[in-house]
């Protein structure tokens, strides 16, 4: 076969794989690809956004084949058309702040034409960011070396980028931050004063820049020198009475600030309490202080600026509390009532001591007259120096009105039986002699509320000991009692 009948053939073939080829684009199956967005379309950088696409063919075939996520014309997620096929962890964040464009483009398979979605626009927003700042010590002498640390956190999402540290306008250094937003700083406090440190992120086109609260650092130079003075409100007191100890803190001069911190109290080395030292002054008081000589001294601890130092001690003397003689007094030498009723004198009692509390007392009453009786309430009587109830009270005549009618019934029952009883006359005689006997002997034993025996208390002046007893003394005083009808 020549040259030019082979290359006749082979032309022959081009041409029938041309026309096989485009019968067979001819024959896919069109599609259609909806894209729908499943999160808001505003949202911050570091935010979540998540979507669907739906593959489609124009007569309901199933389709095979991917479906490629754009942002743009950058593709980042390329998924094959099956069930529960989502895109790699990470993918879905990370979008930087400005506008986006998303779409997704179908591939095609042997059957079904490729296609391209809807567009749908999602808008980022910078995130915000805090600052925090710490540092290592304070106060610290001049030229030693303190750490900073800085955190930034965003809002929403991850930071990056770097740290700008301040004394306070003036930039002492910058430090890159790690993975988890910490940035770290060392720096030599040379200044003797107060530092007011800051750190600043600047922020970029993601995350907006914040500015950590100020950290105060105290450099400390040559300590002032000071002086305490201890003072007290009393330089004798009675145990249990409260003493106020003042200190003054006085700095030598050339101090770049009054002396501040806490002053301690203490005799012989043992810390009896603590007050703190401001604008130079402190106070402290206390009741505590046991009977006997105390000899107490202040000190102070200094602070940034000054030195400490100790005040020359001061004697306080605590007496004992003042004893008081066991005594019982009674509201009234002389008391009125009538009969059946109650008369209330009140009691004072102490018990020997000034401080003494919870003190026992007991009173009872003699020389009472016939049915009377003393009680008291005990109250308050049983702390020191206050006062009890005592109570008097006498009886009324007791009624026997119901006892007369009971007596006068029998007889007069007697009377009338003896009448109608069928009797002689001689031994009706004698039995009314008998009868007349036993009623006059009835009349004189208790017929009539005149012949009741109990009168109650009898009316008169009495002369009563009332008695008392506390802290285990004994005491008694005498109370005239004058009982009415």
């Amino acid at each position: 076969m020549s040259i030019r009948a082979i290359i006749t053939a082979i032309l022959k073939v081009s041409a029938a794989l041309l026309i096989t080829a485009a019968a067979l684009a001819s024959t896919q199956v069109p599609t259609t690809v909806a894209l729908q967005v499943s999160t808001p379309t505003t949202v911050f950088y570091g935010d979540s956004i998540s979507g669907v696409a739906q593959v489609t063919a124009s007569d309901g075939s199933n389709v095979t084949g991917n479906v490629i996520f754009f942002d743009g014309s950058t593709s980042f997620c390329t998924l094959p058309l099956t069930d529960g096929a989502t895109c790699p962890e990470g993918t879905d964040r990370g979008f930087s702040a400005g506008t986006h464009v998303f779409t997704a483009v179908y591939s095609g398979d042997t059957t079904h034409a490729g296609a391209t979605s809807n567009a749908v626009t999602v808008t980022v927003n910078q995130d915000t960011t805090t600052t925090s700042l710490a540092g290592s010590a304070s106060p610290v002498a001049a030229g030693a070396q303190v750490i900073y640390t800085a955190v930034v956190a965003g809002a929403h999402g991850p930071v990056v980028g770097s740290v700008n540290f301040f004394d306070g306008t003036e930039q002492m250094g910058s430090a890159a931050m790690n993975s988890s937003g910490t940035a770290t700083l060392s720096a030599l406090m040379l200044s003797p004063g107060s530092h007011a440190i800051t750190a600043v992120y600047p922020g970029n086109a993601n995350s907006a820049g914040s500015t950590s609260a100020a950290v105060h650092v105290e450099v400390q130079g040559t300590l002032a020198a000071t002086t305490t003075t201890l003072s007290a409100s009393a330089s004798s007191v009675t145990a249990g009475q409260s003493v106020t100890f003042t200190v003054k803190v006085v700095a030598a001069s050339g101090a770049q600030a009054a002396p501040a911190g806490m002053v301690t109290f203490a005799e012989a080395g043992a810390t009896l309490g603590s007050a703190t030292v401001s604008g130079g002054m402190a106070a402290w008081s206390t009741s505590a202080l046991t009977p006997g000589s105390h000899s107490i001294a202040a000190y102070y601890g200094g602070d940034a600026w000054t030195a400490g130092s100790a005040s020359t001690p001061l004697t306080v003397v605590v007496n004992e509390p003042e004893q008081i003689p066991p005594g019982m007094t009674l509201g009234a030498t002389q008391v009125t009532v009538a009969v059946g009723s109650t008369a209330s004198i009140p009691v004072t009692i102490t018990s020997g001591s000034s401080q003494a509390r919870g003190v026992s007392v007991s009173l009872s009453c003699a020389g009472l007259p016939p049915g009377a009786s003393c009680s008291y309430v005990t109250g308050a009587a049983v702390t020191n120096g206050a006062t009890a109830t005592l109570r008097i009270s006498t009886s009324a005549p007791r009624s026997c009105a119901a006892a007369s009618s009971d007596t006068k019934t029998p007889a007069g029952a007697a009377i009338l039986l003896l009448f109608l009883l069928p009797w002689r006359r001689r031994a009706m005689k004698g039995l009314l002699v008998l009868l007349c006997a036993a009623l006059a002997t009835g009349a004189m034993t208790g017929c009539g509320a005149g012949n009741c025996a109990d009168l109650g208390t009898p009316p008169g002046t009495y002369t009563v000991t009332v008695s008392g007893s506390t802290g285990g003394a004994q005491l008694s005083q005498k109370l005239q009692m004058v009982v009415t009808q």
